[in-house]
């Protein structure tokens, strides 16, 4: 019965219907009758259908009729979804089903409206939210099974948990649509183009800290007053001469701070001074110390900010609208005696959770102001209570975001990203900003792994709604047997940058090809499934403010500045 359905189902035609302008509503009928016959057109648009009779072993054609007319009752009376047979028609390039009788084998997808047949995967809220995700642009498709893999150990509770709401499971074969970890390089080079992996090969160029201190310091060379929000820094290994010369005649009260170039959770950090013994160990680096911190009842802070790359050509950027505020757990202090103490001077989770000062956020309202760690609105409203405008301020960390990661542009391009697998990575990024008491944030360090561990309730919510708004935005296809065909790789073509200048609404289509359609579909797609996201790059409001700030202008980039600039719709 399975294979004869398959085979029906391949002659199914169809005639779509246009695109509305909020959502995406296609209604059908169709009637399965013994022998061949037409339905004409009704006022639903009917589609005309050709059927043979599909002889059901152990079940009656009238049983079939019957779910067959329960199925098309509740298509009716569902306007945005799609719950007929004609998916099967649209979907004899997918993957057939096991059954193709019950309701249980449809499932929500996300349908481009600006390519109808591009359907991504709908990631719900999990459960634990009780808070429903927008199903702006949701139709129904044929339920297939959606697996991803995992590198080393499982992953954290909230990574599960948008998996699971989002009817994945896990796999070890190489059928996986989202590879967790960092992949070795035979899996990144025998990636289809609809799997996605969460790292982009040359992601530690800004998360370790002395490639982060390289490549924005020379940035920092050509742009001094615009990259002033890194700390100086003085790798041991190359700037100890150097740095032993500043210490020596700098003011006695001055501090720096040490740091390994390659680790985390706080571990081997310490505050030093004019008399602390140093090496030029190849392993450390040295930072000026931000000795004036914005203090919030008198405690030393930093945010964390969640930062997500889907792409570096075109670079498409986004900041998220919640994060966690860290507080260190005793009240701040220069004296030379507490240089040491580090709970006054470090704001790591993973230090101070052993202070027995931490106090666990679990979002009771008498307790959040005295919790450890508080979220950003919670922490926006601190501000506001101040007669702080936390809005110029986070104006302000977005503006180091994005910097950051246009200095890294060049660096996450160059390593390992082959012309067929642009579109397979993104990244989420930890950023750590600390804010000084004239409120000017500065840059810290760039986590690739950030903590996505839930050690509270205030965790849980932010990490959960996190990741699911990230799996849901990178817009994962929902897989067709056109993907698993053999893939041939594209011919990358010497493109002409100066022509971008001369395209306008009337000549957009001569003058681009397919690539350079989907690219600028594709960053528009994603500012459709934005959820928490707020999109820094590219963005109308700024994407000529921080044109200068690339080392090689990119065709693509330019392209999307451009169609902004015209402010025509070239797409549709």
């Amino acid at each position: 019965m399975q294979k004869r359905v398959q085979i029906e189902s391949r002659k199914v035609q169809t005639v779509y219907l246009p695109l509305a302008a909020s959502s995406l509503k296609i209604h059908s009928k169709i009637t399965s009758q013994s022998q061949s016959q037409t339905l004409t057109q009704s006022q639903h648009n009917t589609i005309k259908v050709n059927q043979k009779q599909i002889k059901v072993h152990n079940r009656s054609l009238k049983t079939r009729n019957n779910i067959q007319k329960e199925m098309l009752s509740q298509t009716d009376s569902c306007t945005n979804k799609v719950l007929t047979e004609r998916n099967l028609e649209i979907d004899s390039s997918l993957i057939e089903p096991q059954t193709t009788t019950s309701i249980k084998q449809f499932q929500l997808v996300w349908q481009s409206p600006y390519r109808p047949h591009i359907y991504t995967i709908y990631f719900p809220y999990p459960q634990l939210l009780q808070q429903t995700r927008s199903q702006q642009f949701l139709v129904e498709q044929i339920k297939k099974p959606l697996y991803y893999k995992l590198q080393g150990q499982v992953p954290f509770k909230c990574v599960l948990s948008a998996f699971e709401a989002a009817g994945f499971e896990k796999s070890d074969e190489d059928n996986w649509l989202i590879y967790w970890g960092l992949a070795s390089k035979e899996t990144l080079d025998e990636m289809k183009q609809y799997q996605k992996t969460n790292h982009f090969p040359g992601c530690w160029s800004i998360g370790r800290k002395d490639n982060l201190w390289i490549h924005l310091s020379k940035v920092k060379r050509r742009f001094p007053n615009e990259y002033s929000f890194i700390p100086n820094t003085y790798l041991l290994k190359n700037d100890f001469d150097r740095f032993e010369k500043i210490r020596e005649f700098a003011p006695k009260n001055t501090f720096w701070i040490k740091k390994p170039v390659a680790s985390a959770k706080g571990n081997g950090i310490k505050l030093i001074d004019k008399n602390t013994k140093l090496t030029a160990d190849k392993r450390y680096l040295v930072m000026d110390y931000i000795s004036n911190p914005h203090l919030l009842n008198n405690f030393k802070y930093d945010l964390r900010v969640y930062v997500l790359i889907t792409s570096i050509d075109p670079l498409r950027v986004y900041m998220y609208k919640d994060g966690l505020v860290r507080f260190a757990t005793q009240e701040y202090s220069l004296k030379s005696e507490d240089i040491k103490k580090r709970f006054i001077h470090l704001t790591n989770f993973s230090v101070n959770k052993q202070s027995p000062n931490f106090i666990v956020n679990n979002q009771e309202m008498e307790q959040q102001v005295k919790a450890s760690k508080w979220s950003h609105k919670e922490y926006k409203q601190q501000l506001m209570a101040q007669g702080i405008n936390h809005k110029l301020l986070f104006k302000s960390i977005k503006d180091v975001v994005l910097k950051t990661c246009i200095a890294a542009e060049t660096l996450l391009l160059k390593n390992r990203i082959t012309m067929e697998h642009k579109n397979n990575y993104f990244e989420l990024f930890g950023f750590d900003i600390l804010i000084d008491e004239q409120l000017k944030p500065w840059l810290l360090e760039v986590n690739v792994c950030p903590s996505l561990n839930s050690s509270s309730q205030l965790d849980t919510q932010i990490k959960t709604k996190l990741i699911s708004d990230m799996f849901h935005l990178i817009g994962i296809q929902y897989h067709t047997k056109k993907a698993f065909r053999i893939q041939i790789k594209k011919k990358q073509y010497e493109r002409n940058i100066n022509v971008i200048q001369t395209i306008n609404t009337t000549n957009f289509r001569q003058k681009v090809n397919q690539e350079d359609l989907d690219v600028m579909i594709q960053s528009l797609e994603e500012q459709l499934r934005l959820g928490q996201f707020k999109c820094l790059y590219p963005n109308k409001k700024n994407i000529f403010e921080y044109e200068k700030y690339f080392e090689y202008p990119r065709f693509h980039n330019k392209l999307i500045q451009k169609y902004f600039e015209d402010g025509s719709n070239w797409i549709i």
